[in-house]
């Protein structure tokens, strides 16, 4: 679920539609999930915002299960943010965000667990801010590892 094959360091995109796009297609490249995800992450960010206000501004993009193979996890921070609407806000409620998690999980249950626990991960001091000082994939995944990667298995 959680793998160094998805995990992007300092990446380069202009808006949330054309990292769906990237990240999709990557996903379906290596069958983890269907044709058709990114349209429905982005159907579900439209309803439903991910952005999360907090400091460097983090957004969980997730779907429901019906377009997903297998379970993983994507890591991306981002040379510079876009833009996401902020959870539970109203529609001109915009965050810069710089680090997405996006999720492709098969089982709704499994699924609401895992977001509740990223959710206090990006809450713990050091999470954030060690995935953006990470300079490589590598370092990336030694905070992962370090904040996350047991309470999500």
């Amino acid at each position: 679920m959680i793998t160094k094959d998805f995990f992007y360091c300092n990446y380069q995109v202009s808006d949330k539609e054309t990292l769906f796009k990237e990240m999709s297609k990557d996903l379906v490249a290596k069958g983890f999930v269907q044709d058709g995800f990114d349209k429905a992450l982005l159907e579900r960010e439209i309803n439903f915002p991910t952005g999360l206000p907090v400091p460097h501004g983090v957004a969980i993009p997730h779907t429901d299960g019906t377009l997903v193979n297998a379970d993983q996890l994507v890591f991306i921070t981002l040379k510079q943010p876009i833009e996401f609407n902020e959870m539970g806000g109203d529609e001109e409620d915009v965050l810069p965000v710089r680090v997405i998690i996006m999720l492709a999980v098969k089982d709704g249950k499994k699924h609401l667990t895992i977001l509740q626990n990223l959710i206090e991960a990006i809450q713990k001091e050091g999470f954030i801010s060690g995935l953006l000082a990470a300079e490589s994939t590598d370092g990336m995944g030694e905070i992962i590892n370090k904040y996350i990667a047991e309470t999500v298995a």
